[in-house]
């Protein structure tokens, strides 16, 4: 974790944020940038006389935005390396080149979160960048402190556990010696046997370097619903889960369970997009589970 980058809009999740990166990177000797892509905050539908006129007031926004990157590095307290960068580009297609070509090992972003109709059709920025970044995704929603960080829920799909997110799991938490709870959500539709499904997990966990952890399963119809309120109820000081980073109609649709916690939750989510090409790891429990699933029609009354 030596390079990490940090989307900024001068909001105040923003700086949680940058805080809260500025406070991983001095514990890990690392150095951190601060992007702003002008491009994504200026829009406009006014028809310019000619485009030496849009190319002047665009360069007019990037110096006004330069000034104001200066302004909000004087006043952070770091003695970590903090670079910056203001540009012209879009600011997923700046992250994305950056963390391809650049080595940056993590994206730590301010979230205002969405709800209702936004959510649904737009979904939030954090989402966006979480659904297009090859490389670990620490959502902020709040003032959040490093040292505090002692206790991660991790949710699991027990259908799809793949080694490179437990990988990354086992460094999360070498990193942040923090305990680790994993948390698999049982929904009415799941068969697997419990006790099966626990002895399985303990020893490919164990193969992947994971100690100092808890296994809870829990009830409930809606897997997002079941994480929330667990989270709550242990208090938990970070979610790190796996995302599918869906799009277009099936986003719509199914949605992202990653995506979901992040809009709703009030605490740091770190996000890990799975590799779709690379197999899941398959538990007998799972495979050898008895269940079928049953179509019935019900009639309609009309008056």
């Amino acid at each position: 974790m030596k390079k990490i980058l940090v989307p900024v809009d001068f909001s105040e999740v923003s700086g949680h944020a940058t805080r809260f990166a500025i406070q991983i990177a001095e514990s890990f000797d690392a150095e951190i940038t601060l992007l702003n892509s002008v491009q994504f905050y200026y829009f406009t539908d006014y028809e310019f006389a000619s485009f030496s006129g849009a190319k002047t007031l665009m360069q007019d926004v990037k110096d006004a935005m330069v000034k104001k990157m200066d302004e909000f590095v004087k006043g952070l307290d770091s003695k970590c390396k903090i670079n910056t960068i203001v540009n012209e580009d879009s600011l997923i297609g700046s992250i994305k080149t950056m963390v391809a070509e650049e080595g940056y090992n993590l994206v730590v972003v301010g979230t205002h979160g969405s709800s209702g109709l936004e959510e649904v059709f737009i979904g939030s920025n954090t989402e966006k960048i979480v659904r297009n970044t090859d490389c670990p995704v620490i959502s902020v929603p709040s003032p959040t402190s490093v040292k505090k960080i002692k206790r991660i829920l991790i949710p699991l799909d027990i259908r799809e556990i793949k080694a490179s997110f437990l990988d990354k799991v086992a460094a999360l938490q070498d990193k942040f010696a923090a305990k680790i709870e994993f948390l698999w959500v049982k929904t009415p539709h799941n068969v697997e046997n419990e006790q099966s499904v626990s002895k399985e997990l303990s020893k490919i966990l164990k193969e992947h370097g994971i100690d100092n952890y808890e296994f809870t399963i829990v009830n409930n119809v809606f897997p997002s619903d079941g994480i929330l309120m667990h989270a709550y109820d242990t208090e938990a000081d970070m979610v790190a889960m796996a995302t599918h980073a869906r799009r277009g109609i099936s986003h719509w649709l199914s949605g992202s369970l990653a995506e979901d916690t992040i809009n709703h939750i009030k605490i740091p989510v770190w996000t890990f997009k799975l590799n779709k090409k690379e197999k899941a790891i398959t538990l007998d429990s799972v495979k050898n589970a008895h269940g079928k699933p049953e179509y019935k029609k019900i009639q309609v009354l009309t008056s």
